[in-house]
């Protein structure tokens, strides 16, 4: 069944991948201890065909003949569930795969001499459905049962966890009776974003027992590539423009109007090369009122263009300074004449669609067709795939934002993108707080491939790593760590002070190799003497917290401090850390690294025209963050 169902994929690098996870799945599966129920936990990173794998984990299970049902649960959305639907149907030739309405014949079905997959939403009235079916059947209980819950950390979860007295959510409480239903389950927990089921207490009955993490195919694009630090070519650092766009006037900020003409000179890029498909995602906010201003500014533009251009206005110089900035990573795009050309034709035609898709929508869409502009909220976050997505605008973001939640909002990542025209519209803050996930990310993932028994989750104090309500708060740690941190907002009058500790450290601490190995008293005065911070920005005192319960944790890490002066920085550029040294900092991933740069207080470059010293800090790499406890 295994390979009749890698016959159906393409190209022949993602049938080997799905190969690949199903029999590092199996033999996991096979080293565990059987248990009535067993969570595994399928992790793989957004948009990166986390569906096709676990398709082929479940032929992998069909083939061993001891697996017959399978149930299959998607989030509560009609489009996804009937997608997963087609899709089964469309690659597993060898099993009988069935809707959420079939309960009323799937008995009868299971005469048939074939493995039965059932597609299911998580909504409670389904849900009920099929827990009262498994429940009345007593032949069922015979069965081992399948269940793959995609996006397992989003409605699964028992949101009562710390309500005393209270029964389980009604989502919870009805999987966990399918669950109990049959003789032996396996419960597959399918999601890129693990945080929640992690950090779930020992005792949980969600909290899975091994992981297994299948890798990104060679021509996905992820974190790495669009959150880098330093900022790759594709970033463009805009203003926060919410309240700009919600004012009377018909006019559009400056970043959406830049982010505009660059889709629409990549749908004429496009549609010269004979593509009839291109995206563009705008998220700037969660509320259903704010998609429809920017709706309707971004339809009053295109309209304003059209007209222009019937008019016989030549707007070519509008466009000519985006086409040069695309021009710089994609050399052999059209020339600008023809790209004018075609993009005034695809407006006069009017090509380009605007979709508000949030939880008021109600037309049908689709977006593997034409040259689209889709504006949401939550509804273009978790679960949703936009295929071809050029153009991203994201500005949105939370005073104590949810890592999982956040991370799953990374629509641009994916397989069929063209590299060369994407680009991304975001505020630098908003994109240092990617930043800060994708390294958190990159951390989790290298801890589960390497094996590690006790999976930290690494966060700063202003990020939760995920809804608080599906937590044991009682038995979660908290600390700070792993990754580098420097404030965006330093403080620029400590240069007196730390000049003098500066010189202390020089004349008591031998160098080797730029770096100071210091003691941690030292490291505590040089912290407490580095001057007042904002607690948002750069927590100084978590901190000294974080580093004295790593030392009584783990005693053995050492302390370095590298020193670096005449640094010719500019305010807000994304990052602090010159490659060289990012590099000499992460040859000691089991230490700490405290990185000192005396800045040049140009004022040309932002800051206030004296001296100081700015700070970088990286906590030991297998630094405790978040943990579960027993």
């Amino acid at each position: 069944m295994l390979q009749t169902y890698l016959n159906k994929l393409a190209p022949p690098e993602l049938s080997e991948s799905v190969k690949n996870t199903a029999s590092g799945f199996i033999e996991k599966l096979e080293n565990s201890i059987p248990q009535k129920v067993q969570n595994i936990l399928l992790f793989g990173e957004v948009q990166s065909g986390k569906t096709a794998q676990v398709l082929g984990v479940l032929s992998a299970l069909a083939n061993t003949g001891n697996h017959k049902v399978f149930l299959y649960l998607t989030t509560d959305s009609v489009d996804l569930q009937q997608q997963t639907v087609k899709r089964a149907e469309q690659t597993l030739d060898s099993f009988i795969v069935l809707s959420e309405n079939s309960d009323h014949n799937f008995m009868q079905v299971m005469k048939a001499d074939k493995p039965i997959l059932v597609v299911i939403k998580k909504n409670s009235h389904i849900l009920k459905r099929w827990r009262n079916l498994f429940s009345s059947q007593t032949n069922l209980r015979g069965y081992p049962l399948v269940i793959v819950d995609d996006e397992a950390d989003a409605a699964s979860l028992n949101t009562n966890i710390n309500k005393t007295n209270k029964e389980a959510s009604t989502i919870n409480r009805y999987l966990q009776d399918i669950k109990n239903s049959c003789c032996q389950t396996l419960f597959i927990q399918l999601t890129a974003t693990p945080q929640s089921l992690l950090l779930q207490h020992q005792e949980s009955n969600w909290k899975p027992e091994f992981i297994h993490f299948f890798s990104a195919g060679e021509n996905y694009i992820g974190g790495k590539f669009v959150f880098s630090d330093p900022p790759s070519y594709i970033t463009r650092f805009i203003d926060s423009e919410l309240e700009d766009m919600k004012d009377e006037s018909g006019e559009i900020s400056d970043g959406v109007k830049q982010a505009l003409q660059s889709f629409l000179i990549t749908c004429a890029e496009f549609d010269l090369c004979n593509k009839n498909n291109c995206n563009f995602a705008l998220h700037p906010s969660h509320k259903v009122q704010d998609h429809q201003v920017f709706a309707d500014k971004i339809r009053g533009c295109l309209n304003e263009l059209v007209q222009a251009i019937n008019n016989g206005e030549d707007l070519s110089e509008v466009f000519r300074e985006n086409y040069q900035d695309l021009q710089t990573s994609k050399p052999d795009i059209h020339h600008f004449e023809e790209i004018y050309e075609n993009l005034s034709i695809l407006l006069q035609d009017k090509k380009v669609k605007v979709l508000v898709l949030n939880s008021k929508t109600e037309i049908e869409f689709n977006l593997e067709q034409g040259f689209n502009i889709i504006i949401g909220g939550n509804v273009i976050g978790r679960g949703l795939t936009i295929p071809k997505l050029q153009t991203v605008y994201y500005s949105r973001m939370s005073k104590k934002p949810n890592a999982d939640t956040f991370w799953q909002h990374c629509r641009i990542f994916g397989y069929d993108r063209d590299r060369a025209l994407l680009r991304m519209y975001i505020p630098y803050d908003v994109y240092r707080f990617f930043v800060t996930l994708n390294q958190a990310n990159n951390l989790l993932i290298e801890q589960i491939c390497g094996k590690q028994e006790e999976i930290q989750i690494i966060y700063p104090k202003s990020i939760n790593p995920t809804r608080r309500n599906v937590l044991k708060l009682d038995n979660i740690n908290q600390l700070i760590g792993g990754i580098n941190y420097f404030p965006s907002q330093p403080n620029e009058n400590n240069l007196a002070t730390i000049t003098d500790i500066v010189k202390n450290i020089k004349n008591s601490y031998e160098i080797k190799s730029d770096l100071y190995q210091i003691e941690i008293n030292t490291l505590f005065v040089l912290l407490e003497n580095l001057g007042h911070y904002v607690t948002e920005d750069w927590d100084k005192e978590r901190f000294i917290d974080a580093i004295q319960a790593l030392q009584s944790q783990r005693p053995s890490f050492k302390i370095y401090v590298l020193i670096k002066t005449d640094r010719k920085l500019t305010r807000a550029t994304g990052t602090m850390l010159s490659e060289d040294d990012r590099r000499l900092g992460d040859k000691y991933p089991d230490d700490l690294v405290l990185t000192l740069y005396r800045v040049v207080g140009d004022k040309t470059k932002g800051w206030k025209g004296q001296d100081f010293w700015l700070p970088n800090i990286k906590l030991p790499h297998k630094g405790s963050i978040y943990w579960s406890v027993k």
